[in-house]
């Protein structure tokens, strides 16, 4: 068994932020269902690398790899992420750096909520990218945020507890740069076999995507 090392330091959740949060995740539950009926897959953790997310996925005889989208974010586009993701350059240097992986080569993919902090061209592009290093029939769980009064929201690192369980540590709320509602997230991933959305009682929409 082994992993890749996440990329970008995981910043550390403010002094003053909320509490992490436990959740119970159906969309999660259907991804565990594919670990526990596959044999050696790969997957890609979008959180960062997390030993609990490691030990998880290695428990079922996977290969696991990480790439810390939220912290490349970081890195690139600074505290105002939606407007200097406007700024072609810096753009570039991000796209250049994530989902740097060869072509078809994860079996599913843990994107948590990383894609809701992107904007337009840089969101399609990093799907894009995303489509591209998943092979055919592969799962992705994708969450976004659907409160739509909110100007801004949570982000999280994410900690996997069990099958159907995970933990939320915050690291930050950052400005919103769109409200993804289902007509958006279904031309999002209009290359996909399928999309499936869960209904939760919190404001986060659960979202698995087959390639």
């Amino acid at each position: 068994m082994r992993f890749g090392s996440g990329k970008g330091a995981a910043p550390k959740a403010p002094k003053d932020a909320s509490p992490a949060l436990t959740r119970h995740s159906s969309g999660f539950e259907q991804f565990s269902a594919m670990l526990q009926t596959s044999d050696a897959l790969s997957i890609l953790d979008m959180s960062g690398a997390s030993q609990a997310n490691i030990s998880f996925i290695t428990g079922f005889g996977h290969r696991i790899s990480s790439d810390d989208i939220i912290g490349t974010m970081l890195q690139q586009f600074g505290n105002d992420w939606f407007e200097n993701q406007q700024a072609a350059s810096t753009a570039h240097r991000f796209l250049e750096q994530t989902l740097t992986f060869p072509e078809a080569t994860f079996d599913g993919a843990l994107v948590w909520d990383a894609l809701q902090f992107l904007s337009s061209p840089v969101l399609e592009d990093t799907v894009a990218r995303l489509m591209r290093v998943m092979r055919p029939g592969a799962l992705m769980l994708v969450f976004f945020n659907a409160d739509e009064k909110a100007t801004r929201i949570p982000v999280y690192n994410y900690r996997i507890q069990d099958a159907k369980t995970i933990l939320q540590i915050p690291r930050g709320s950052p400005q919103r740069c769109q409200c993804f509602n289902i007509r958006m997230l279904e031309r999002l991933f209009e290359g996909a076999a399928s999309v499936k959305f869960f209904l939760t009682r919190d404001h986060l929409r659960e979202v698995i995507v087959r390639r």
